[in-house]
């Protein structure tokens, strides 16, 4: 059985080195050339894109606060109450190591909506590196996994 096609080093040769193989190697380049410049410019694209939701959602959009949720029990701390806490636990929390029995004191005895308003006195606030955070990830920030664990425990569904 013979093979057909282009089996052959010198046949394949002779035909590169013909004028209509010279402009098929030249049009096989700038089909690479073109493919290559495409995916660079969609890498770019992409992201140009990435960065500007990570500017609109860290920088400009700003904290969104938590509406208190009616399925579950009125708030059992008011306005005043919530801002103190959320000040204790940013003390507790700021500066090196953190304090986990402050922060744990300061959520015990809170109920859903409770914790939604500690969360919204807490708003963003920022750590020592400058970075911009709400409760729950200063919570994430400072706190091991286990004691992660017992905050889950007194309140559920946020961490």
């Amino acid at each position: 059985m013979r093979k057909k096609g282009l089996s052959n080093p010198a046949v394949v040769a002779t035909v590169l080195s013909s004028p209509q193989g010279q402009k098929a190697i030249a049009n096989s380049q700038d089909a690479a050339r073109k493919g290559i410049s495409t995916g660079i410019t969609f890498l770019k694209i992409l992201a140009v894109g990435g960065l500007l939701t990570l500017l609109y959602y860290k920088v400009l959009k700003g904290f969104s606060r938590l509406s208190e949720d009616t399925r579950y029990k009125p708030s059992n701390i008011n306005v005043t109450q919530a801002r103190a806490r959320a000040e204790a636990i940013y003390t507790a929390l700021l500066g090196f190591g953190a304090n986990y029995n402050t922060v744990e004191n300061n959520l015990t005895g809170l109920n859903h909506n409770g914790f939604i308003r500690v969360y919204n006195e807490f708003g963003e606030r920022r750590s020592t590196t400058l970075v911009k955070m709400n409760l729950v990830e200063w919570l994430q920030d400072q706190f091991k996994e286990d004691d992660i664990a017992k905050l889950r425990f007194l309140i559920k569904g946020f961490f």
